[in-house]
């Protein structure tokens, strides 16, 4: 019962058309996006020429994709409701119910292909150096243009808004029994609850590409962009491990090949702002010849207008 060809096309079509409706592609390659860190963030940055992709489930907020997820499964039930008297949609969207339980022993995604990197829209942003890169933060501009990778390797807006995010929960729950239908062909028939379980796991390997570019509507003031990146299978030696106070994390280094054509790679950086803390003056000389030593002797360096009193 594998999934042939055209249908692995269909679905990823029809992501990628929700995926534009929800407005995640809205922005300029010259646009410039902005990493907040620490002073150990900056210098992995900077001297390994690398971005560091988190797990998605190994995020800071480890319910960040359970958002997305509710409102999947919210719409789901809804559908059930609307279909009660079709019995055979109604087995088969309980059984979807059932494939996206989350169980906290073994969580569905824990082991997602899916690595981010987060960025903010905004510069020198006072509740980014709160909440990201205090004290002694930094913030990096990104070309967004610098970023572009791969087809499964992108630049996304996080989109905050509650109308799309609703109407393309809706979309991609009818379009779960749609494609299902439309696939119960054949042999499949003999065995429609196998065929289900099938068509699932490969319908939520695109679907679930959705999950980390919707967040509630208070998180809007971040203006979140993120480079969602999708391992493969020769990544796999590559990744690395991380104990933060919650779990063990995993992440990935990603360059950006198609940026600069130099004997060792340089990252698409714009700017580099020095957070609130101690010392800015003697924290940009440091980083103005740190940028030098990598190869950007070029960027500018600026301490930050806003104070914080921590």
């Amino acid at each position: 019962m594998d999934i042939t060809l055209e249908e692995n096309e269909k679905y990823r079509r029809f992501v990628s058309d929700v995926a534009k409706e929800m407005g995640v592609f809205e922005f300029s390659g010259d646009d410039i996006i902005w990493h907040y860190t620490n002073g150990a963030g900056l210098l992995g940055i900077l001297q390994s020429s690398t971005l560091f992709a988190s797990q998605v489930s190994c995020l800071n907020d480890t319910t960040e994709t359970k958002y997305a997820t509710d409102l999947y499964k919210k719409a789901v039930a809804e559908l059930i409701q609307e279909l009660h008297r079709d019995q055979d949609a109604v087995e088969f969207l309980n059984r979807v119910l059932d494939y996206v339980k989350e169980e906290p022993d073994s969580p569905t995604h824990g082991t997602s292909k899916f690595f981010v990197t987060c960025f903010s829209g905004d510069e020198d942003e006072l509740t980014q150096w709160d909440r990201y890169a205090k004290p002694n933060g930094y913030a990096i501009g990104f070309y967004i243009r610098g970023l572009w990778r791969e087809a499964t390797s992108q630049i996304y807006r996080v989109t905050y808004d509650p109308a799309k995010q609703l109407a393309a929960a809706k979309k991609i729950a009818t379009a779960t029994l749609d494609f299902y239908r439309e696939g119960l062909i054949g042999d499949r028939r003999d065995n429609p609850a196998e065929w289900g379980k099938f068509f699932f796991a490969a319908w939520d390997e695109w679907v679930y590409k959705l999950a980390p570019l919707a967040k509630d509507k208070k998180w809007q003031s971040e203006n979140e962009f993120r480079l969602v990146h999708e391992l493969k299978v020769s990544e796999f030696p590559n990744v690395r491990f991380a104990q933060k106070p919650k779990m063990m994390a995993r992440y990935l280094a990603l360059d950006t090949p198609a940026w600069v054509k130099r004997r060792s790679n340089l990252l698409p950086i714009a700017k580099v702002w020095i957070g609130p803390g101690n010392h800015p003056a003697f924290s940009k000389v440091s980083v103005q010849l740190l940028l030098e030593q990598m190869g950007y002797p070029t960027v500018p360096v600026e301490a930050t207008k806003c104070t914080i009193d921590w």
